[in-house]
């Protein structure tokens, strides 16, 4: 896979709709999403909310990486997404995971909050 560095979303360039694969489609986006225990709510809920940063990391698939808390703020979740390749106005989520520590060390940098919520679901 080639890295390269994400890039910051700005979701006035996309439509207001995520494109998902089918559940069944076993090597689908939202197939490997839920593995990460990420559903379509938790995407909606981050990235409409309002207090997602963008956060720059290396990538292989996707353009985008975003970390935002859940509707209830006590959880962090880190989210990749990608430009359609059948539409280039509608974003693909990818992949995503718990935010990792200095994930939510940014968030903080860059909104100014400190957060209070859960620092990891796993230990690494």
């Amino acid at each position: 896979m080639n890295r390269k560095k994400s890039r910051p979303l700005n979701l006035d360039d996309f439509e207001d709709f995520l494109e998902w694969d089918p559940e069944e489609y076993e090597r689908g986006n939202l197939a490997h999403c839920l593995e990460h225990g990420i559903d379509e709510l938790v995407v909606e809920v981050v990235l409409y909310g309002e207090e997602w940063v963008n956060v720059e990391m290396a990538v292989d698939t996707a353009e985008f990486a975003i970390v935002g808390p859940n509707a209830a703020w006590n959880f962090m979740w880190t989210l990749l997404f990608a430009t359609s390749w059948m539409r280039g106005d509608v974003l693909r989520p990818v992949t995503g995971w718990d935010s990792r520590p200095a994930e939510i060390r940014e968030w903080e940098r860059i909104t100014g909050y400190e957060w209070t919520g859960s620092r990891q679901k796993y230990p690494r």
